[in-house]
């Protein structure tokens, strides 16, 4: 990925975390904070205290050859590993910029046995819209 690519992700993540606390009504940035251990740290995308714990995602499906064996795949499940292991009590959201994205992350994890609450919310930044997906849990 280069520079200009790069950029363009990372403005796409701002006006999705924007949208995402106007439609909550809420004051989520991005935090990175202990999780277990004193070593153990991960950057959240969205957080406000007692509120709400996420991550946002703009990486499509399929990678450029149009093969499902993509980098953005491991990186939005590793995600929602982090937000298992979150022990606060914030409601847990991943928010997707690619629906094919959100789908199909929500079909392979749903009926695992989730300890907390994850939503899985697609964003169409073109309609500055939400869609919920689905919710994994127990």
């Amino acid at each position: 990925m280069n520079r200009a690519e790069i950029e363009e992700k990372r403005k796409k993540e701002l006006e999705i975390r924007d949208l995402f606390n106007k439609r909550e009504q809420v004051n989520a940035c991005k935090a990175k904070l202990q999780i277990g251990r004193e070593d153990a740290h991960h950057e959240f995308d969205l957080y406000e205290k007692g509120k709400v714990i996420g991550g946002i995602s703009t990486s499509p499906w399929k990678c450029r050859t149009g093969s499902a064996n993509c980098g953005g795949q491991d990186r939005v499940s590793t995600e929602l590993l982090w937000l298992t292991l979150w022990e606060g009590c914030e409601r847990r959201v991943m928010v997707l910029s690619d629906r094919e994205m959100a789908q199909k992350l929500f079909q392979r994890w749903r009926g695992c046995p989730f300890p907390h609450r994850i939503e899985i919310i697609h964003c169409n930044l073109s309609e500055k819209s939400f869609e919920n997906i689905g919710v994994l849990s127990k």
